[in-house]
């Protein structure tokens, strides 16, 4: 009877020992790293989300073992370290601010992402005071895209010296980020974009432009009534052809007087531009005012082209109107 109760109780003993061991086992954040790595897709979907979860739950331990991480090149690691800093959401934000400056440009390119995402404007300054050193060209551009995002306007200086870059992929990339502000100096470097040699940086500009507020469309308004104003001699054409577009979302009472005197100019691309513009004016910002009359406007132009372009431009915006009607 004795013998029996020593051996239960040895068996209780070693059970509950059993149970603390497994209560203080850490979990192999590096096996659960690789599993939150892999393709989320098929049967790997539900495996992947329970290991970035698991590496969530670590709290502390799982942000010091993710930090070790912050350098990763490959697309499903950046996924899975996206995942888990968007699991620790504020909790990982002073981590992540106190390796903005990381000694490896990927960590400072994914750092300022990861904040970006995190949107919490208040690491505006310490990713304006690192872009402002920056050398990385690819940490730059993503530490100015979270300062656009959230509007900082001295960023601006640095978006319009990147956007000079000899490279047309971070001039296109510029373009965009410029178009989250209204300033004048950030419109302005717009339209000179809009002089571009690069046809997807010139048209990033233009959709940038045309996508911004009211203030920063007013300002594109200006400058083509000014350029409108020049002589033939001193026109910017494709300056004048890529603002028609930008300018016909405008609600503004001169924008359409300006669009029948583009519709016409001596140059028959500008004419035809202006015939489209005139009518997407008509189908969004004109849609409720009766004057002018489009339909008569564009017939009476088309009835005098002879440019071939702009005879095919104005028939397109003709169809487009009549389709509207229907």
């Amino acid at each position: 009877m004795i013998l029996t109760r020593v051996a239960t109780l040895a068996l209780l003993l070693g059970l509950l020992a059993g149970a603390l061991h497994a209560q203080d086992a850490k979990p192999d954040l590096e096996s659960l790293w690789k599993t939150g790595s892999l393709w989320e897709v098929g049967d790997n979907r539900a495996k992947v989300q329970e290991a970035r979860k698991a590496i969530i739950a670590a709290g502390a331990e799982g942000r010091k073992f993710a930090l070790t991480k912050l350098g990763v090149t490959a697309g499903l690691e950046i996924r899975c370290l996206n995942a888990v800093f968007a699991g620790w959401g504020a909790e990982a934000f002073d981590d992540l601010v106190a390796n903005i400056a990381h000694e490896n440009s990927v960590a400072r390119r994914n750092v300022a992402e990861i904040l970006s995402a995190l949107n919490d404007a208040k690491a505006a300054g310490p990713l304006l005071a690192q872009a402002e050193k920056e050398e990385s060209l690819s940490p730059r551009l993503s530490q100015l895209a979270a300062l656009a995002k959230w509007k900082i306007e001295d960023a601006v200086p640095l978006l319009v010296e990147i956007s000079r870059s000899e490279t047309e992929r971070v001039r296109h990339r510029a373009a965009g980020l410029l178009g989250e502000y209204e300033t004048v100096t950030a419109v302005n470097r717009l339209i000179e974009l809009l002089d571009d040699n690069v046809y997807y940086v010139r048209d990033g500009a233009r959709d940038a432009l045309a996508a911004g507020t009211p203030a920063a469309r007013a300002l594109c308004l200006a400058r083509l009534r000014e350029q409108l104003e020049l002589s033939p001699a001193e026109q910017d054409l494709q300056r004048i052809r890529l603002l028609l577009p930008v300018i016909s979302t405008l609600a503004d009472a001169g924008v359409p007087a300006l669009l029948q005197k583009a519709l016409k100019h001596e140059t028959g691309s500008v004419r035809g531009e202006a015939g489209g513009a005139l009518v997407n004016w008509k189908l969004t910002a004109g849609l409720l005012d009766a004057e002018p009359d489009v339909d008569a406007a564009l017939k009476q132009a088309l009835d005098s082209e002879y440019d071939p372009y702009a005879k095919a431009t104005l028939e397109k915006a003709l169809a487009r109107l009549d389709e509207a009607k229907k």
